[in-house]
């Protein structure tokens, strides 16, 4: 491939993980919000605990995530398992899996401490009690795999000519 043929894929990749982390951010947003309400908590992070604080937030960081996912395996290492939908799938739940150990055990409790709370406030699902934290943690991690998920599909799809998505009006090759 040439040098201008190797800037454009190159460019391609980062904006489809861009574009992949935020559709994959709506997903799991719609998940994170609709069963357990948690907008206004990820936008208390930032001071401001509104839904819509919570989803510029969250949508924010799932774009950067996606960029994050190109940093990471947009290398030679990892080229065998970019070349099909399901290696861009598998690379995708990884990634999510990693951010979700890194936000979840890291990066939350840290901006929890810096807010002043003591805790995060798991809202209680239809059994309160024992089964709470385990609901709230299951959620957690569904979310996060249906992130992982769509954001390798839609990198596939806007990197892969095998990838592409029939009702999408462009070859992914000529973009």
């Amino acid at each position: 491939m040439s040098q201008i043929g190797d800037a454009a894929a190159t460019d391609r990749h980062w904006r489809s993980g861009a574009l992949g982390g935020l559709v994959a951010g709506v997903a799991m947003g719609v998940v994170l919000h609709g069963a357990l309400g948690l907008m206004p908590t990820i936008g208390a992070l930032v001071g401001v605990e509104t839904v819509l604080a919570g989803w510029a937030v969250h949508l924010f960081n799932s774009t950067l995530f996606g960029v994050l996912f190109v940093a990471v395996f947009d290398r030679a290492f990892f080229d065998d398992l970019r070349a099909d939908v399901g290696g861009c799938l598998s690379l995708g739940v990884l990634h999510s899996a990693l951010l979700g150990m890194i936000t979840g055990g890291l990066l939350l409790p840290t901006a929890i401490a810096l807010e002043g709370a003591t805790s995060l406030p798991i809202p209680t699902l239809p059994v309160p009690g024992l089964t709470a934290g385990f609901e709230f943690g299951a959620i957690i991690a569904v979310a996060h795999l249906i992130y992982g998920l769509v954001l390798g599909r839609v990198f596939a799809a806007f990197t892969l000519a095998e990838g592409a998505v029939g009702w999408l009006p462009f070859d992914p090759v000529d973009r």
